[in-house]
């Protein structure tokens, strides 16, 4: 009976210290800072998105037409050295163009006017290849570049890179606080992250033989919010 009675004294009082410990916790002094990081590369990926658009007053012509336009650029595009794995049909739609919103009174509504639009993304582990897969496909029909974008194969060394930086950013900032303040730092209770990723794009609707392309670099960001106590 005895180690009963002292087995439940003993749960009563870790029971009355949890609050306590609790209230503590909440009474702390703290200091909460955010830091910034950076960290940039040169980009080593592209992925171009491109297409044929065709226009009939037959729908079967104007789909026949963006087939025929469309297989010879992938033709293109495979003599050229591109993967087949790395081209990837995208959209394909086929439709009338739209007709003017209102149409005054007594006007004869046009004949509708079929557009067939077939794009495909093609992906490259390098960026010297990009200016040459344009003229490429260009040349063989595509009348459509709808996007040029560049990327990292492995941007978790930059991620680290920057990551580091914001951390120390934000010790630098809570140090200087502290001092300001004429207080101490204590241990450090939470630090939260996040990532932004910003990858040069290019949008056009036609290029150019020869075609210029600079991936130029990309730039990684880290933010945290460092949680410091107060000793």
């Amino acid at each position: 009976m005895k180690n009963i009675h002292i087995v439940f004294l003993g749960i009563v009082l870790l029971f009355l210290a949890a609050p306590l410990a609790f209230a503590e916790e909440n009474n702390m002094s703290k200091l909460i800072v955010q830091g910034e990081g950076k960290a940039s590369a040169a980009a080593d990926r592209a992925t171009i998105v491109l297409g044929v658009q065709t226009r009939d007053a037959g729908a079967a012509i104007a789909a026949a037409e963006n087939a025929r336009l469309m297989n010879e650029t992938i033709a293109a595009l495979l003599a050229a050295g591109i993967a087949g794995s790395e081209i990837q049909t995208s959209s394909f739609s086929l439709g009338t163009e739209p007709q003017d919103a209102q149409v005054m009174a007594g006007e004869k509504q046009k004949a509708p006017v079929f557009l067939a639009s077939n794009t495909v993304t093609v992906n490259l582990n390098n960026t010297t290849d990009v200016g040459r897969v344009l003229d490429v496909a260009v040349s063989a029909g595509s009348n459509s570049i709808q996007e040029v974008a560049f990327d990292l194969q492995n941007p978790g060394p930059q991620k680290d890179l920057a990551l580091t930086m914001a951390i120390e950013d934000a010790r630098r900032k809570a140090e200087v606080a502290a001092n300001a303040a004429g207080v101490k730092l204590g241990r450090v209770l939470e630090i939260s992250e996040g990532y932004g990723f910003v990858a040069a794009t290019s949008r056009s609707a036609a290029f150019d033989v020869a075609t210029p392309i600079l991936p130029g670099k990309m730039e990684i960001t880290a933010s945290v919010t460092m949680t410091y106590e107060i000793a």
